[in-house]
């Protein structure tokens, strides 16, 4: 599991207040555990944080390392539990975190990533992709950033579910095992012309 470690800032700005912030380059954010008395609010650069979220599959699979300022560094480790984007815009305007301890097992949310090209495509099948993310349980340590699958054997009528994937150890998938990771269906057949004419004569008739 990746670590990475970000400045943070205690914040008193709140409501509609925070877009002072934004327009100084700070992303307000918000972190949340059940260790803490009370959530914290937070700010961090924003730059900082782009840049993570563009190395890292958007920060999934990522463990922070927050070093928190309020006159003395504190830190917290956590992961992303939620990002808002403008609706519009489509900038990152609040980060929620989610804090941890490193000997507690945590949920999460990560991608499944393909590799390969389905045999069956080549023949003309379809690639349907189904699921592209699981939840999964472990440690924070063994929280990996994606699991791999192959598709490669995948022919036409072939599927993966989540009872398929290969996980590391320390790692129990949540999603239930019968959900479809990815399928190769059949291409759909066009109706035959003389077919076709049939149908529109018996209409009108």
């Amino acid at each position: 599991m990746e670590q990475i470690e970000l400045n943070a800032f205690v914040r008193d700005v709140k409501g509609k207040k925070v877009k002072r912030l934004r327009a100084e380059g700070f992303i307000p954010s918000i972190l949340y555990g059940k260790h803490l008395e009370e959530p914290v609010c937070l700010m961090v650069p924003e730059k900082d944080l782009l840049k993570i979220l563009a190395s890292t599959e958007g920060g999934r699979g990522v463990l922070f390392t927050l070093n928190i300022q309020n006159g003395e560094t504190k830190k917290e480790y956590a992961i992303l539990q939620d990002i808002q984007f403008h609706p519009t815009k489509l900038n990152v305007i609040h980060v929620d975190w989610h804090g941890i301890s490193l000997e507690e097992e945590i949920e999460a949310t990560i991608p499944v990533v393909l590799k390969g090209e389905a045999v069956g495509t080549k023949v003309g099948g379809i690639l349907e992709v189904v699921l592209e993310e699981v939840d999964i349980r472990c440690l924070p340590m063994n929280l990996p950033q994606h699991i791999e699958v192959d598709i490669s054997n995948l022919n036409i009528g072939d599927s993966i579910h989540v009872r398929d994937l290969v996980v590391p150890e320390g790692v129990t998938i949540v999603t239930s095992a019968e959900e479809v990771i990815v399928t190769v269906v059949a291409p759909e057949t066009e109706e035959a012309p003389a077919e076709s004419a049939q149908v529109q004569e018996e209409t009108q008739e």
